[in-house]
Order: structure tokens, then sequence, then C-alpha cells
């Protein structure tokens, strides 16, 4: 029951806490003109939650994904 007092403590394995979705940059909203973060969906597509409007658009086709491109301006990790 007795600690020895010369001997340092274990360090304890502190777990990497790192956000669920990753972030690829940041656009005007389409409908209310805010800007917002664009994340990236778990199979790689690009979507905006607004919490201005409470939209939530997924850019899906080829087209839509080049004019995503045009309007964003991405952020480094």
């Amino acid at each position: 029951m007795t600690e020895n007092k010369d001997s340092k403590p274990e360090p304890i394995d502190l777990m990497k806490l790192k956000p669920a979705l990753r972030q690829i940059g940041i656009t005007p909203c389409p409908i209310c003109k805010n800007k917002v973060a664009v994340f990236l969906t778990k199979t790689n597509r690009p979507f905006v939650n607004c919490s201005f409007c409470s939209a939530r658009i997924f850019y899906n086709g080829r087209e839509s994904m080049r004019l995503l491109k045009k309007t964003m301006t991405p952020i480094e990790d």
C-alpha cells in the first residue's frame, strides 16, 4: 500500500483526436452566400453543410465538382 516516491509515474498514452470528416476548403454557400466549409464524405464526395440557411449540398457529378473547384479556396492540412 505504500508508494515509492522516487519512482516516476508511467506516462499515459494519450489518444490523438482527429475530426470525423476531412475539410478540403471553403466556398460560399450556393443559397445564402455565406462562407462555409467543404468536407469529404467517407466515399470521398464533397459536400457543404451550411449552418446559416440549414442547406446540405452534395456534389456528385463531374460538372458539379468542376464548378465547386472554381469557387473553392483549398485548405492545407
